[in-house]
Order: C-alpha cells, then structure tokens, then sequence
C-alpha cells in the first residue's frame, strides 16, 4: 500500500491548551502528538479493559462520536482522532498537503506511538479507509472492526444525484474552491441535520478559507474510477479486509444518500467474519443520530 513512512521521528503525546472549539460545559479535553511536524489532537478518554478507536470522516472531526463516546464510557477506553484538517488538528492550507496514503501513513503512526492494542476500530465515512488502511498494515493490533457508512468497493460509486455536480464541480476548479472553501458551502450542508451548537463546534473548527483545504481536498481524493491514482490504495485496503479473520460488524442506515445498505450487505458477504445490521432511521451520521443503538449493538458485538 503507497504511504508515507514517518515513523519514530516527531514528539510523543501531551496535553494542549488552544483556544478551544468546545462548548464551556463539554466534559472532555483533548490530548495532542506531533506527527511528521503537524500536531493532531485526540480525546482519550476511559479505562476499560478494551481500547475502541474511532475515526472520522468529512466535513467533521473526532467529535462526531461525542454522543456514542459518553455511552461507551466507562467500560471502555475510547480514543478519537481529529485527523489533520479537522477538529483542533493542525490545518495545512495547501490542498496538496492532503491526501489518502498520507492520512493512512499518519494513523497508523498515531496508532504505533500511542501504542494501542486489543483495539476495536470503527470508522465512518473517509474513516474507513484511513483507519482501515492503517489497521491492516498491522492486523495483530486489532480484535474487532465496527464499519459505519464508508466506502466498501473500489471504484467508489457516484450515486446518481451526485454524479453530475460531482463531476461539474471536480472541472471548475475555481468555482468548487469558492464553494466549498470561501462560502464553507460543503461543510454547511454535511452536518444540516445535526443540532445547532454542534454544527456550531465545525464552524469554529474550519472557519475560513484557509482551514478548509482539508474538507475541499477530500472530494478529489474519491477514486471514482479506476484510473484514479487512489483506486489501487482502495483496492488493495478492500481486498485484504475481505481476507481478513476478524470478527466485524457492519452497520449502515437506510436513509444514507452517500452510501447504500445494499453496498454494506455485499460487503458484508464477501467478508470472513462479518454480520450485517441495518440501522433504520439515521442519514449519513449514524453514530450521531442513533447513538443509544449503536452503542447497544457495539457492546454486544464485543461481548459476544
């Protein structure tokens, strides 16, 4: 798998006192490490005798998992990342900074140095390939996967009601920047459904033009065909999920206008070690939406 090797070269973990993003009665502060010269925040919080890692997708942060974290709280201990771009991480203002292999390359070395095992790994939306990516490249680490609404095939499929603005905006360069970069159009409409004072958390996160390379960069990243240079990263992440002997719970909902239940079940299917559960109700962030069922259906999962 084409990533970055930036192991053993930077900082290791501490506490950080930024300006925060958080709401004053928040109850959790987060932890930072210095990765290949950036600095990513993370919540590490509990002291079960099971590690669950939550990773996240766009145009969020770690604090997705907010609702589902306090519910799995105290009997587990939950670590969730802000990958770079997101959160309180550092947020480089050049696109180029972003991409697959190198959020790939900077999990899997945020996992090493923190040095998690017996680990549980969810991840949702671009949190599957990242933290996926990362997990296979040392299988020993980990016990569980816990797959929310992320891509499971490679090319990644364009939805139909996506598939001309996707492909408009990915051409016009200028007009997707100011979209999505200047007016913060993408990150509005990505967490629409959530409540107010938490949308208000991603808007302080990504609050102008230069903090939102991270949200503008993740589009071009879909390998939507296969000549995409992200298609073989995919491929390769996909096939040796399919191959791998871990007990896995895949959970999508079936209001989802990103990803369909019917790609989670095939999935599904092709997979070892898999069972299927359909979340009814819940749109893209599940883990949001329906934080008491999830939570259920996960302890239940790593109970079994």
């Amino acid at each position: 798998m084409a990533s970055a090797q930036i192991r053993g070269t930077n900082q290791g973990p501490g506490a950080f006192e930024p300006d925060s993003i958080y709401e004053p009665d928040f109850p959790y502060r987060p932890k930072s490490i210095n990765i290949d010269g950036r600095r990513i925040a993370y919540f590490d919080e509990g002291k079960g005798p099971r590690s669950i890692l939550m990773v996240h997708g766009n145009p969020v942060s770690g604090y997705v998992y907010a609702p589902l974290m306090r519910r799995l709280l105290p009997d587990f201990r939950c670590i969730v990342p802000d990958l770079m771009g997101f959160g309180m991480s550092d947020k480089p203002s050049n696109e180029e900074a972003y991409s697959l292999s190198g959020h790939i390359a900077m999990m899997a070395e945020f996992i090493y140095r923190l040095d998690l095992h017996n680990l549980a790994i969810i991840g949702h939306d671009w949190g599957g390939p990242i933290g996926f990516g990362a997990a296979v490249q040392e299988p020993e680490r980990y016990t569980h996967l816990v797959i929310l609404n992320t891509m499971t095939e490679a090319p990644m499929k364009i939805l139909p009601h996506y598939w001309l603005p996707f492909h408009i905006l990915l051409r016009t360069r200028r007009l997707f920047s100011y979209l999505v970069r200047d007016r913060g159009l993408f990150q509005r409409l990505g967490v629409a459904i959530m409540e107010p004072q938490d949308q208000a958390v991603y808007a302080r996160a990504n609050h102008d033009w230069s903090t939102r390379a991270g949200i503008a960069a993740f589009p071009r990243m879909i390998p939507n065909n296969s000549r995409h240079p992200n298609y073989p990263i995919l491929q390769e992440i996909v096939s040796k999920l399919e191959s791998w002997d871990i007990p896995a719970l895949v959970l999508f909902s079936d209001h989802d206008s990103v990803f369909t239940a019917e790609q989670g079940q095939r999935f599904t299917e092709r997979m070892v070690n898999a069972q299927f559960e359909l979340i009814a109700g819940p749109k893209h962030f599940l883990q949001y939406e329906q934080p008491d069922l999830i939570d259920r259906l996960i302890r239940s999962f790593l109970e079994a």
